[in-house]
């Protein structure tokens, strides 16, 4: 960013001249005689999950104040660090004040300061010369959680970002066998449950650091009495809150699960009742094909399936001996084998016996450095339930093998029925806004029939590396350098295409790379009255008005208007905020919904509690899951071209012990989740920077034999790239690791990016996955030496 100020008399970035709106908030506050001071009501972001509702103070058009929204239940009256900040951070020399237009090379970080009209006629102008030549799908529209409602890929027909790779490694895994979580792995119950809980097992989740709002529910279960226990190869915050760390070496959490499994199956742990009546245990499976039995094989002399049901599984009558329909079964054999017509079956049951045969716990203990004895400790804790194993996001799940992560997960929870009652659920507890908690239907706001996106040729990663249509990219958010790994890449790809503008309110590392930079507003700014409604933790939320949009800044609905208008169809999307709010809520075909008004919302402070969220929220208490048969599906008959329709172990793709690459780059790169930011946002919150700039942690055995002290500038290194950081000393850091926070971009490094780094290669099962493969970012290996 500071190159950007270099750029010459012309660029006026920041408008630190001839802006007379940025002067009079860049300037030093003038005491006057008397203050308008009024008090709006907002929420924050949503990427964290948190979506705190907020009180915001406004003293003669300035933010000055930002507080917890107290006029709600006090479990929702919740800010951190970074709330707080933004008195500062909408204020701070990171804003996009004007648009801008590259006058130098990509990258290379020249800007001019131009009109909207100027901009706007050239992007559109561009955008219909592309699409006249190429088609629609040469443009790419990419968003972010931090938006308004975007139109845009659907008024464009453009195609869409499809499957990004982060946040789906355990997803992959677990939710095929639930059938929740589109992927993402949200837990099947609330956090607010774990005090009916007897063990909260939090592995590769730093949940008193990635879900700031509701951390009180991690110490409201623990003097409930529920044992806190955390796995994770470093000594983090949530760690350190738990009654026990366990640490394990990174990438090896499945051979953990399957350690553990190993040891329910060898002590008779199961719960036998829920395997056969809530799971595919019974099912059948040819062992010749593997595939499982239904309906439409050979006659088997079983009874009719159920009407309605046409091509159900098939289980072993344990009282006949005889093969019937699964929803016809009230006592199936989870133990059966049967042969008829020439051909043999056995049950899913017998199947993962016979997979973890070649698997014992202490070769779980030799991968992930746990004693085999506290292996079993953990697994019999477990059995004994109420359980809840939670998993994250930002540990275990940037490694390459983290499906198998997941999927042991489901079945070590479907062995123990640790799911669907008080106390027992599985998955991501991070974020009460994150599918965990209550969420409001809303409506939608409709565009005609002939505006819809184009289908996507391709996951967004491979955008960059396989042949494909995109000519340009609209990007919303500082996605770019946040969901690739391997920044050299994703730089390579932009340096091809004919067009790219960033949308965003901060001058973040993507716009170096962008032809355009339109400023956005903040969450704060607006030009109507209120203009956006969210689902936040078990509330609906109003994005009211606090202030005038600051500097050139215009929200994203406006953007899109002017857009639309050059285009001939403004008349398709909503006027103002306004209109689409009303239409959100009076669209809904939810009466509890469909009866408000934004009006009767902000009677009660712009939080609105959504019907029954004063009881705990725990999904499949009936036993019926969300999957094909309303079971926990556990084996995944599409992996068995890569021997992974049950859980087995397989080691990470470059983070693992015995990689002759670890001669020359020996430690593990972990890049984790913090308090001081969401992903790379707040990277330039000036407040934040003060107790926070990106420092690498590395155990100080392993500095003292590089020759390093505490404090030293490094170089961080592989073949993909290098940085430079300074160094921390911390005993926090298992040894043969080194970890940074992400978001660690060019400018607020010494120098480099650290996505210039990690990792993007995928396994090659990883097309086939629920929501395709995850990029491993922490599956990555550096070196550090001093600079």
């Amino acid at each position: 960013r500071r190159s950007l100020l270099k750029a010459g008399g012309v660029l006026g970035l920041f408008a630190l001249a001839g802006g007379a709106t940025s002067c009079s908030f860049l300037g030093a506050h003038v005491e006057k005689p008397q203050h308008t001071e009024t008090v709006g009501y907002t929420y924050h972001q949503g990427h964290c999950g948190g979506m705190c509702p907020l009180k915001c103070t406004v003293r003669d058009g300035r933010l000055v104040l930002v507080e917890p929204n107290t006029c709600c239940h006090d479990r929702y009256e919740t800010i951190c660090l970074k709330g707080i900040s933004e008195i500062q951070h909408i204020y701070g020399a990171g804003r996009v004040q004007t648009p801008l237009k590259r006058v130098g090379k990509r990258g290379e970080n020249k800007f001019v300061s131009v009109s909207w009209e100027e901009a706007l006629d050239d992007i559109v102008a561009k955008l219909q010369a592309i699409r006249s030549q190429y088609g629609n799908k040469a443009v790419y529209v990419r968003t972010c959680d931090e938006t308004g409602p975007i139109f845009l890929k659907d008024m464009l027909q453009a195609q869409g970002s499809g499957n990004t790779g982060i946040d789906v490694g355990n997803g992959n895994g677990l939710d095929p066998a639930i059938g929740l979580g589109g992927g993402y792995a949200t837990a099947t119950a609330e956090a607010r449950d774990w005090v009916n809980s007897r063990l909260v097992l939090t592995v590769g989740s730093n949940f008193c650091e990635s879900t700031l709002p509701q951390v009180r529910l991690f110490f409201e279960a623990k003097e409930a009495g529920a044992r806190m226990i955390t796995v994770d190869p470093h000594f983090s915050t949530t760690a350190g809150k738990s009654d026990e760390w366990i640490p394990i070496e990174p990438g090896t959490d499945a051979a953990l699960f399957l350690g553990m499994i190993v040891h329910i199956l060898d002590k008779g742990l199961t719960d036998q009742q829920f395997m056969k009546l809530h799971t595919s245990f019974p099912y059948l499976v040819d062992i010749s094909t593997g595939k499982l039995l239904r309906h439409h094989e050979p006659d088997l002399n079983a009874k009719k399936p159920e009407k309605g049901d046409t091509n159900p599984f098939y289980v072993c009558d344990a009282n006949t001996s005889a093969p019937c329909a699964y929803t016809q079964c009230a006592n199936p054999d989870l133990n059966a084998t049967i042969t008829f017509q020439n051909k043999t079956y056995t049950t899913v049951f017998n199947l993962l016996k016979q997979t973890l045969k070649s698997f014992s716990v202490a070769e779980a203990a030799r991968i992930t450095h746990i004693p085999e004895k506290k292996i079993c400790e953990l697994a019999a804790l477990y059995a004994q339930g109420p359980s809840s194993l939670a998993l994250g996001w930002g540990g275990n799940d940037k490694m390459a093998n983290a499906d198998i992560a997941g999927h042991a997960a489901a079945v070590l929870t479907a062995l123990t029925g640790n799911v669907g009652k008080p106390g027992a659920g599985v998955g991501v507890y991070v974020g009460g806004s994150f599918g965990t908690g209550y969420s409001a239907k809303f409506g939608s706001w409709s565009l005609p029939s002939y505006m819809k996106a184009s289908k996507n040729e391709m996951a967004a990663y491979d955008f960059r590396t396989k042949p494909n249509s995109v000519r340009a990219a609209i990007v919303f958010g500082d996605d770019t350098a946040q969901h690739f790994g391997n920044m050299n890449v994703t730089k390579a790809w932009y340096e091809k295409l004919d067009l790219v503008v960033q949308l965003d309110p901060y001058f973040t590392e993507a716009c170096k790379w962008s032809d355009y930079v339109l400023p956005l507003t903040t969450r704060f700014e607006n030009d109507c009255a209120f203009s956006n409604i969210k689902t936040g933790y078990n509330n609906i939320v109003m994005q009211n008005k606090i202030i005038d949009p600051l500097f050139e800044a215009k929200t994203d609905l406006w953007v899109q208007q002017e857009i639309a208008r050059r285009l001939g169809c403004a008349d398709v999307l909503p006027k103002t905020g306004e209109d689409y709010v009303r239409q959100l809520l009076k669209g809904s075909k939810d009466p509890s919904i469909n009866t408000l008004t934004p009006e009767k919302i902000n009677e009660a402070f712009g939080v609105w509690p959504i019907k029954g969220n004063e009881k705990i929220k725990r999904c499949f208490e009936d036993g019926k899951f969300s999957t094909p048969s309303g079971r926990m599906d556990v084996y995944y008959e599409d992996m068995l071209a890569f021997n992974q329709q049950l859980p087995l172990w397989e080691a990470p793709l470059e983070a693992y012990e015995d990689n002759p690459l670890r001669e020359r780059f020996p430690l593990q790169f972990a890049n984790t989740r913090t308090r001081f930011r969401i992903h790379n946002q707040f990277n330039d919150a000036q407040w934040l920077q003060s107790i926070y700039v990106p420092t690498i942690a590395v155990n100080p055995a392993d500095l003292e034999k590089r020759g390093i002290k505490n404090g030293d500038v490094v170089r961080v290194k592989n073949d993909r790239g290098l940085i430079k950081v300074h160094v921390q000393a911390n005993e926090a850091i298992r040894p043969g690791c080194a970890r940074l926070y992400e978001g660690a971009t060019a400018d607020f490094t010494i120098e480099g990016n650290m996505q210039e780094l990690t990792n993007d290669a995928y396994v090659p099962r990883g097309e086939k996955l629920m929501v395709g493969p995850v990029i491993p970012f922490s599956d990555t290996l550096v070196e550090v030496e001093k600079a």
